[in-house]
């Protein structure tokens, strides 16, 4: 199974987690790695390490940071070069509820990161603007 690493700036990163399973329940081999305001870069670094350790399983770990060039981004791409990971920038909630169901099925690690992006992306809508566009739909 691939491990998932949600790794953000505060506690988004539980947050989400626990969003989650509030959804679809226990999520197996997931880890959390929040980093707060002033910690040190070593710290986060160590935390980070440890949570890919505890969810690689050998099938490989996806490292969801919260932000594109944050702490918890930079850290993660500097890991990848040694190790058998994949790291996505602008995690949210369809994302991660995706990972898990993906994470059944058999395909390439860099395959799974490469869905979850876009997935991840199709699932950003103005829901504002779609009821506008339907209230104007004539009713039959």
């Amino acid at each position: 199974m691939v491990g998932l690493v949600i790794a953000s700036h505060g506690r988004l990163a539980d947050e989400l987690v626990s969003t989650a399973e509030q959804i679809v329940g226990k999520l197996p081999a997931v880890a959390t790695c929040n980093i707060e305001p002033g910690a040190p870069v070593e710290d986060l670094r160590a935390k980070m390490k440890q949570a890919v350790k505890a969810v690689d399983e050998g099938d490989g770990v996806i490292i969801m940071a919260d932000l594109f060039g944050g702490t918890p981004c930079k850290e993660s791409l500097m890991m990848c070069q040694r190790m058998n990971l994949e790291v996505l920038a602008g995690v949210n909630l369809p994302m991660l509820l995706k990972a898990n169901s993906l994470r059944s099925e058999q395909m390439a690690l860099s395959d799974m990161a490469n869905q979850l992006a876009s997935y991840g992306q199709r699932n950003i809508t103005c829901a504002s603007a779609l009821l506008r566009e339907a209230q104007q739909q004539p009713r039959t």
